[in-house]
C-alpha cells in the first residue's frame, strides 16, 4: 500500500506514519525537488501573508488626526457659541 503525507522531510513523513500506527519500509520523496510543497496547507496564522499596517499604528494615526482636529476646529466652535 502507498500514501503520501505532506511533511517537512522523510524523517518528518516517517514520524507521522509510525504516530498514526503505520508499519513505514520505505520513504520516498515525490515534490519534483520543490521546496514549498503543493496541496492542504495547516491552518496556522503564521503562514498568511501580512498586509497593510500594523493596528497600533492605525490608532496612533487616528488619535493624532483626532487631536489636531480638536486643537484646530474647537477653538472656532467655541468663538461662535
Amino acid at each position: 500500500m502507498v500514501l503520501e503525507f505532506e511533511a517537512e522531510s522523510k524523517g518528518a513523513a516517517e514520524r507521522k506514519a509510525t504516530q498514526s500506527g503505520m508499519n513505514v519500509n520505505s520513504v520516498q520523496d515525490i515534490s519534483d525537488g520543490d521546496v514549498d510543497h503543493a496541496g492542504v496547507v495547516g491552518g496556522g496564522a503564521s503562514k498568511r501573508k501580512v498586509t497593510g499596517m500594523h493596528p497600533i499604528m492605525k490608532l496612533i494615526i487616528l488619535v493624532a488626526i483626532v487631536a489636531i482636529a480638536w486643537f484646530v476646529i474647537w477653538p472656532m466652535v467655541k468663538t461662535r457659541m
